[in-house]
This record gives structure tokens, sequence and C-alpha cells, in this order.
């Protein structure tokens, strides 16, 4: 079993070594990926498309649409989703770092046997996101993460188990996350006909919930291992600490990785 490899991105002179540092970390995980989808938002006073056939020569199928004034985020996303090949797709932003993905092994094992309270895993989520503001640190959240039964580990591989305690419109979020196609697209088709105005994760978030997935599926974030050990070892974790331990750098823990965004993509509402 391999997965799918999805990434969004723009033509935009300014983004195009965000996508090149993307692309290079991924490289080191090749080993996971089948085909590689890359879709670019085609902006008119962006780089021609030719510049993007250094990514075909390295195995990527690039893919391109014309920005659209609405949804142009999601659309970009549906287009690199609907022509992925494979059931599990690791789906990605641009601007982001990608440091280690679980083993094969351990995503056949959670995408196919029930093993958490009787749930198979829908969505696995790489950004550590628990609560809204990076600087409080709540007693019902400091207490969930803090809380070796709140994880689970498959052969080294470390996760935090989602539910009630830390659900807010985030649940599922992004930049990148692994997941289904099929989860993936009918979550968007939800949310395009019931979510208009909201952004794209509060979209996928209350399609989840609205549709009854969290009763049919598991949602993780994975994490580095490390954060096992330092609860054992008695260290108290914040929700500041929390994002030290995810598996990618992205803009809650790499202020290198800060940036405007891209102009006239206020456009990630459904």
């Amino acid at each position: 079993m391999k997965i799918g490899c999805c990434l969004i991105t723009t033509n935009l002179q300014n983004r195009l070594s965000l996508v090149e540092n993307t692309v290079n970390s991924l490289t080191k995980l090749e080993d996971r990926f089948g085909r590689k989808v890359m879709s670019v938002d085609v902006f008119p006073d962006g780089v021609s498309m030719n510049w993007f056939g250094r990514f075909q020569e390295s195995g990527w199928t690039v893919l391109s649409k014309k920005v659209d004034p609405k949804k142009s985020m999601i659309l970009n996303q549906r287009n690199v989703i609907t022509n992925a090949t494979s059931d599990v797709i690791l789906y990605t932003e641009d601007d982001i770092l990608i440091n280690n993905l679980p083993k094969l092994t351990t995503i056949q094992k959670l995408f196919n046997e029930k093993i958490i309270d009787e749930k198979r895993v829908g969505f696995i989520c790489f950004n550590n996101h628990v609560w809204f503001n990076f600087n409080e640190n709540p007693k019902h959240i400091i207490d969930f993460i803090n809380d070796l039964g709140s994880y689970i580990t498959i052969d080294g591989d470390v996760f935090l188990v989602k539910n009630e305690i830390i659900k807010d419109k985030y649940y599922l979020n992004f930049p990148v996350a692994l997941t289904t196609k099929k989860l993936f697209l009918e979550l968007q088709d939800y949310a395009l006909e019931n979510k208009a105005n909201h952004g794209v994760e509060a979209g996928m978030t209350g399609a989840w919930f609205d549709t009854g997935k969290d009763k049919e599926y598991a949602v993780l974030i994975s994490l580095k291992p490390e954060i096992i050990d330092d609860i054992k070892s008695g260290k108290k974790i914040t929700v500041l600490d929390f994002y030290t331990y995810a598996n990618i750098n992205f803009w809650s823990n790499d202020k290198s990785l800060r940036h405007e965004s891209v102009a006239g993509r206020s456009n990630t509402y459904f």
C-alpha cells in the first residue's frame, strides 16, 4: 500500500520558494507515495506554468486552474484530490516543511482497523491546534494533553486521540492532513451545499459533525514520539509547548514560515 500525495500552490512569485521547500521536504518520504499530484492556482500576474516543469521532471503530475473570485482554494483542493489515485492521501499546502510521516504499516492499520473506540481513523491532523490562544492554558486542555491516556502509539508512531474535550470549529485542520479521497470529497460536497461563508477548516469540521462522521471515524494528531517520554518525566506541557511536538514546521512553530496571505485569496471560504 502507498498513499497519494496531493499538494496545492499558486504561480505567484513570492510563493515559488515556499513550494520548492515543501517539495524538497517530501523527497525523503518518497517511499510512502504512489502518485504525486500538484494543483496550481493560476493568477494572471504570476509566473508561466513552464516554471513548474521542474516538478514534472521529478515525478509530479502538475495540474492548473485559473484563480476564481469565489471558493478558489476549495476548488484547487478539489482539483488535486479528484486526481489522486490512492484511497488514502496526504493533503498538503505549500508553506510548510514535512519532517516525518507515520509508517505505511501504521497508516494502513489506522485507516482499515477499528482500533480506537471501535472506530477506524478518518482524519489525521499535523497541525497541533488544541486551543485558539497560544498564551492561554485552560485546565481542561492542559489536563487532556498531559494525560498519557489521551495518546496512542503504533510501532513507534505517536498520536493524540481527539475527542469532545478539544472540539472546536478547527477540529479538522490543515495545512497538512492524512485522510481518504472519499471522505475529503464527501465533506467538501456537504460544505459546498450547507456551509456557505464558512472558512475551509470550519466548513469541513461542520460537515464532519453534521453528517455523523464523528460516530464512524476517529480523528488524531500526529506527534513526535518524545512527547510520551516528556509526559512520563513529569514535564507539564503547555498549549504553546504542544506545537513543538508537531511533525511539521509551519506558521505556529516556525517564524520563518509566517507570511502575508495571498493577495486576492481571501476566497478560502465555502
